[in-house]
């Protein structure tokens, strides 16, 4: 569903159709605002970003719309979180070799060791807020989640008539509406595999190896 088939939907079910007393911007921010609930609460924008290594550069820009890092893998393998203060270098960018960990700082990624081989590929996992929207734009939320959004916005609707009956009744759909979000996200974590507490030991990554290559 686009914003403007929302946007539609919305203005049919609350007999406003072709009403300038519900602009469409006033709309657009509450898709936003309910999309930014999703986003938070519930964790339930994915997204994956791509880049390549630079020989001698350890910093790696923090993707502009994430809200967290959920992984980061350099040439597929997993690197593991540490504090800033384990970073072995002594100096800007020794010593060099191919990456174990990261650290973050100030919404920047820290590569350690300093990458020596430049166009290894890195992803970074993550977890999005998501883009401001215009009329032809796509959701940042997934697919089924979009009917959900109706309730949130209709009650900004009504909340702005001042019909707070109205306005109460669809924020609680809203809200029964996000916890189910939260609930089938989690679920879908476990989709393929039986739930159990997993021991990083035996998880593949490079943890405590910095230098080997």
């Amino acid at each position: 569903m686009t914003p403007a088939e929302m946007l539609t939907m919305v203005r049919q079910r609350y007999n406003a159709v072709g009403d300038s007393f519900f602009s469409d911007e006033f709309l657009y921010g509450g898709i936003y605002q309910a999309e930014s609930e999703i986003a938070t609460e519930a964790r339930g924008i994915e997204n994956t970003y791509q880049s390549t290594s630079t020989s001698g550069t350890r910093e790696l820009a923090y993707p502009t719309n994430a809200n967290a890092i959920r992984r980061i893998e350099y040439n597929g393998i997993k690197l593991i979180r540490r504090e800033l203060i384990h970073d072995p270098k002594n100096s800007i960018t020794e010593p060099q070799g191919r990456p174990g960990g990261y650290a973050i700082w100030d919404r920047e990624i820290i590569l350690f060791p300093t990458p020596d081989i430049t166009g290894e590929i890195i992803k970074v996992f993550t977890f999005d807020q998501p883009s401001l929207l215009t009329a032809t734009s796509t959701l940042s939320v997934p697919t089924q989640y979009h009917i959900f959004i109706v309730d949130y916005i209709m009650s900004l609707m009504y909340a702005k008539e001042q019909n707070d009956k109205m306005a109460s009744y669809h924020l609680n759909l809203w809200n029964r509406s996000l916890m189910r979000i939260k609930r089938e996200i989690m679920k879908s974590k476990s989709a393929d595999s039986y739930s159990v507490v997993r021991d990083q030991t035996y998880l593949p990554s490079r943890q405590g190896i910095w230098y080997n290559r």
